[in-house]
């Protein structure tokens, strides 16, 4: 085999691990589309159940009001509970009339709610006709009593049953989120070994190819441009998908059996915003695969805020966890020409560095800003966290596998690539620093 034939072999495989991600996101995607339907349906009939509850209430409280009184004011309680309890009832039967087993339930109130309106009315004439103290003897009976407390008592079966599916669809929308992320986590870590396993084949090929010495010019470069293309992939990989990972893990941590419906969407939406970025951004990635030789990576025109918002939307579980507070303020300049890529990252790293290494004293506080100096676009990034000293630690600032904090996460990559990324492009990036008040990085674009 030659070696093109190794490397197409190897992408073709990369390909077909990605449309099987595709399809997997795109199936759990679908069920959890099914059960926020389902949960709105169960929703929507709790509240009608809940009007139906407060009609049935109404009609007792205007048959009660004119069987003490004998004011006609009270029969307008009465007519109007009667009304709007047909309506919600034929409302419960159109939203399940596929489903025997809540119409059974739905013909069992109704039957109640006529029982209801009979004694209410029987009531209401035995006061008009035979006077007050008939219609009390058949208030003091209590058979309408016992009839409402029926009413309220099947009402709260049918509404604590809705409640159940609405638990149940809520855990099934978690574990589908879970899948999916455990699918993709699969499908970084194939993607990687594949990588890899494509690699060392087309060095020992190369190694036997450049025996030829007509060739050996030309293999000698492919192979430093396949060499930097797969080391800046996992270097980026390794350290860009990472914080999103934790976030959802932070995320799903956020919410446990006692937690309220309200929380369980919150919870969603934040996961499904960085289950999006996190799929753009490995988008991306791929994108740096397929560059060819001697291609440059394309500037783009870039709206500053829509990549904080991604940013921040990727961090939200750190951001959570840490009160963090950050604002940005990008009027100066609103966008940049820049590789999106690239552009995305030096966010991420320098945000994703101010969260991780904050005070434990104090809750973090973020200022993204940019300013425009003599033609130059300049980012700056403010927090007031644990600090850097400088005049110990400022000559290896941006080195490679530099940490100077104990950090789990710390690895040394991001500042270094940050760095790499900005001068490869003619920037710069300089850092102010004192211990225990704060770092700002500033970013100067070509």
């Amino acid at each position: 085999m030659t070696l093109r034939n190794k490397i197409d072999i190897a992408f073709f495989v990369v390909s077909l691990v990605f449309i099987f991600l595709i399809y997997s996101t795109y199936t759990r995607a679908q069920l959890v589309k099914e059960n926020r339907e389902i949960i709105y349906h169960t929703s929507s009939v709790n509240n009608i159940l809940e009007k139906v509850l407060t009609s049935s209430i109404d009609i007792e409280t205007g048959t009660r009001g004119y069987a003490i009184t004998g004011k006609e004011n009270y029969l307008e309680a009465f007519t109007s509970g009667s009304k709007k309890i047909d309506v919600w009832m034929d409302s419960l039967r159109s939203m399940n009339d596929t489903n025997q087993e809540q119409l059974k339930k739905l013909d069992s109130i109704e039957h109640l709610i006529n029982s209801k309106k009979r004694i209410s009315q029987l009531t209401i004439d035995t006061r008009k006709n035979l006077g007050l103290v008939e219609a009390s003897k058949l208030v003091e009976i209590g058979r309408g009593k016992e009839v409402m407390d029926s009413i309220r008592k099947i009402v709260a079966d049918f509404q604590q049953t809705q409640i159940n599916l609405l638990s149940q669809k809520l855990i099934e929308t978690d574990e589908n989120i879970k899948k999916r992320n455990f699918v993709f986590l699969v499908f970084v870590f194939l993607t990687v070994v594949i990588i890899f396993v494509a690699y060392k084949v087309i060095r020992k090929t190369a190694d036997k190819t450049i025996q030829k010495e007509e060739i050996q010019a030309d293999l000698i470069t492919e192979l430093s441009i396949q060499n930097n293309q797969m080391n800046d992939f996992a270097s980026i990989t390794s350290h860009n998908l990472r914080s999103p990972a934790a976030n959802i893990t932070s995320l799903v941590s956020m919410v446990d059996e006692n937690s309220k419906l309200e929380d369980y969407k919150k919870i969603f939406e934040m996961l499904k915003k960085v289950s999006i970025n996190l799929n753009e951004t490995l988008n991306h990635l791929l994108e740096i695969l397929s560059i060819k030789k001697n291609k440059i990576i394309e500037k783009e025109i870039i709206i500053l805020d829509e990549i904080f918002i991604k940013t921040t939307e990727t961090l939200q579980g750190e951001i959570l966890i840490s009160e963090a507070e950050i604002e940005a303020d990008f009027k100066t300049a609103p966008q940049i020409e820049f590789p999106r890529i690239y552009i995305e990252s030096i966010f991420h790293n320098l945000i994703s560095n101010a969260l991780k290494y904050r005070s434990p004293d104090r809750k973090p506080k973020i200022t993204v800003r940019t300013e425009v100096k003599e033609n130059q676009i300049l980012l700056s990034v403010k927090d007031n966290g644990l600090g850097i000293d400088l005049v110990k630690h400022g000559s290896k600032m941006f080195g490679m596998h530099k940490v100077f904090h104990k950090h789990p996460d710390a690895n040394g990559i991001g500042l270094f690539m940050t760095k790499a990324q900005i001068e490869s492009l003619g920037g710069k990036i300089t850092v102010k620093s004192e211990v225990d008040s704060g770092t700002t990085f500033t970013v100067v674009f070509n």
